[in-house]
């Protein structure tokens, strides 16, 4: 029989509705699985849920990290200090100990390493194997001897346990989870699991009550509704099913292979086909034919795949070929950091072809806005007819966030121009026409009197091939003209302005004394930093920045216009999206980017922002 815990009202006990876990230990221990099991808990209570990861690039072996902030309010980043830390073992806490705030909590398997005393922190030992091992032994004549064998001991549901003690949880909605958890296992699995989450309970709540030690407490919020908890991967292939994507061809690569298996999994039911390529130069061949044939394509990768591309992507913008190519970017140069974040791949989308060819890049902020952005990338492809490559990053790709169900009524769709069948009748067909956008109207095979023949060769209006310098000057003044017709149409409606937390007008902003601009995953950290300094009292205007090229330059010098001193972070080392600002515009500016595999947390920009603000 499992002990109900009940909470001691005398226990010192904090009011705090934003608090910060960290998980970490060996891969294979369990971290991840944890990790998620918390955060379906804390999501059931209603609370607003942020992760970041970080985890080993081996096989097997190395330190896993796992981070949850969970909040009342919406959670804009996944926090600056850590107020309860869960080691697993000795070298996850030496790696990632340094976060855990001043008089923040420790819990430690005490079956593995004792830590060296600090009187700065709280500190549970918790015997995590023993108590596990102890929950797999009371039942082991209960099962057969070879379910036995393969039988784990429920060290993540122990964790689990103290973990939900620890922030002052009701364990009822964990015991429902684990029972549907467990069903299918029998019903002696199932009271193992629930034994196993009591037991973790009692341990810590025997320690708080012994000893009067402090302990953490979220408040639920059992009024909220019902929301989804999904990462960035899985909401870009859910914006991108919802924008029409009906062939997606691509190669595993980390951290991009999420969105390969979450559309092979579920494009079938919508009538669409994902291809797992021999190599990212076929996946993207196979993208751009069924695009010629006149179905909506994706492909994505990360940027040693986009690195093989290349040649592809000048195909795509030399014969004008509609696709999505999604760069979920990774930390450092070749192999580099391939389980780290970074925003390093800014200059391989915007440069990265022999000679010149036209490409929109475009980025997405969020969780929620990967949805949108997957759509807006699916409507630029198609009205511009070019590559559109759109830059996500690691964190933002592994993150988890509670978010509302996207509003599909506020869908707009986009589809290619296609010639007239009268036009064609009366003054025939030319693939290539010169337009004053540079957007022709383009056939699929099949149309009656609308054949063309497209390759990577220049060619003329009708696509046949030429070299002449005027062929070669116009056709290619037509291409970027497309770039133009964008920039105008597009610039403003890919751009956002924050003041603190807040979305703003851009009349609202005036006489400010830092204004930050930025592009991609650093929306939420900017938004929580320039709150802080509002708070205390500095004038802080943020835009950030989701169309990279064109980029919106107006809309950009306009807003710098309005701030006494303008800062660029980033995560990449030379400061790309700097330079891509000093090539576009006149302003002037000060930089701020690092590129070590990890995220800014608030403190970092806010520090910037506040010494900027004073000097």
């Amino acid at each position: 029989m499992t002990q109900e815990i009940k909470v001691n009202e005398a226990v010192e006990v904090s009011n705090s509705t934003d608090v910060v876990l960290r998980l970490a230990g060996e891969s294979g221990e369990g971290v991840v699985s944890l990790g998620d099991l918390t955060v379906q808990m804390l999501v059931q209570m209603g609370l607003d849920i942020y992760t970041f990861q970080t985890f080993p690039a081996e096989i097997k072996g190395g330190t896993v990290m796992y981070q949850i902030r969970a909040t009342e309010s919406t959670t804009l980043s996944h926090g600056d200090a850590v107020d309860v830390f869960v080691a697993l073992n000795r070298d996850g806490f030496s790696l990632f100990g340094d976060s855990l705030r001043e008089n923040g909590i420790l819990v430690y398997d005490s079956d593995v390493f004792t830590p060296d005393s600090d009187a700065g922190r709280t500190e549970y030992a918790l015997p995590i194997s023993t108590l596990a091992l102890n929950e797999k032994q009371a039942v082991r004549s209960r099962v057969s001897p070879e379910q036995l064998k393969r039988l784990p001991p429920p060290k993540n549901i122990v964790g689990l346990g103290a973990l939900l003690r620890l922030v002052n949880a009701p364990l009822e909605p964990a015991e429902q989870y684990v029972k549907d958890l467990f069903a299918r296992k029998g019903d002696a699995i199932v009271e193992m699991n629930i034994s196993a989450l009591h037991s973790g309970a009692r341990h810590i709540s025997e320690q708080i009550e012994s000893t009067g030690k402090r302990a953490p407490k979220v408040t639920p919020r059992f009024d909220m509704p019902k929301r989804l908890t999904l990462n960035g991967n899985q909401m870009l292939a859910m914006g991108a099913i919802s924008a029409g994507c009906r062939f997606y061809s691509g190669y595993p690569i980390t951290p991009a292979t999420e969105i390969m298996e979450f559309l092979a999994k579920e494009l079938p039911r919508f009538g669409g086909s994902a291809v797992q390529a021999e190599d990212e130069i076929s996946a993207l061949g196979m993208c751009l034919g069924s695009s010629y044939a006149g179905v909506k394509t994706m492909t994505a990768s990360s940027g040693p795949g986009i690195s093989l591309m290349v040649e592809m992507i000048n195909l795509a913008g030399q014969s004008e070929l509609p696709v999505v190519i999604v760069d979920v970017q990774r930390g450092g140069a070749s192999t580099g950091m391939p389980t780290k974040t970074s925003q390093g791949d800014l200059n391989l989308a915007l440069y990265g072809v022999h000679n010149e060819s036209p490409r929109i890049v475009i980025a997405p902020t969020s969780v929620t806005d990967c949805f949108w952005t997957a759509v807006d990338a699916f409507n630029l492809a198609e009205a511009y007819q070019c590559p559109v490559i759109l830059l996500s990053d690691q964190a933002l790709a592994t993150r988890k966030s509670t978010i509302e169900h996207p509003d599909l009524t506020q869908l707009e769709i986009i589809e290619r121009l296609k010639p007239e069948a009268e036009d064609i009748l009366k003054n025939g067909y030319l693939r290539f026409l010169d337009t004053p956008s540079g957007i022709s109207p383009m056939s699929i095979p099949g149309m009656p009197g609308a054949q063309y023949v497209n390759t990577g060769i220049e060619h003329d209006e009708a696509g046949d091939p030429g070299y002449t310098p005027e062929l070669a000057t116009v056709s290619k003044e037509k291409r970027f003209r497309k770039l133009e017709t964008c920039r105008i149409e597009q610039g403003s409606k890919f751009v956002r302005y924050f003041v603190g937390r807040d979305e703003a007008m851009i009349e609202s902003i005036q006489d400010t004394d830092v204004g930050v601009i930025a592009f991609g995953s650093t929306e939420g950290v900017i938004r929580e930093a320039s709150q802080r300094a509002i708070n205390e009292g500095f004038s802080v205007a943020h835009m950030h920045v989701r169309l990279l090229n064109p980029l919106p330059i107006a809309q950009i010098e306009q807003f710098a216009s309005k701030c006494k001193t303008v800062l660029i972070p980033e995560l990449n080392f030379s400061g790309q999206f700097a330079n891509w600002l000093r090539v576009n515009t006149e302003i002037e500016f000060e930089t701020h980017h690092k590129d070590e595999g990890l995220p800014f947390i608030p403190n970092e920009i806010y520090q910037k922002i506040t010494s900027l603000a004073v000097s």
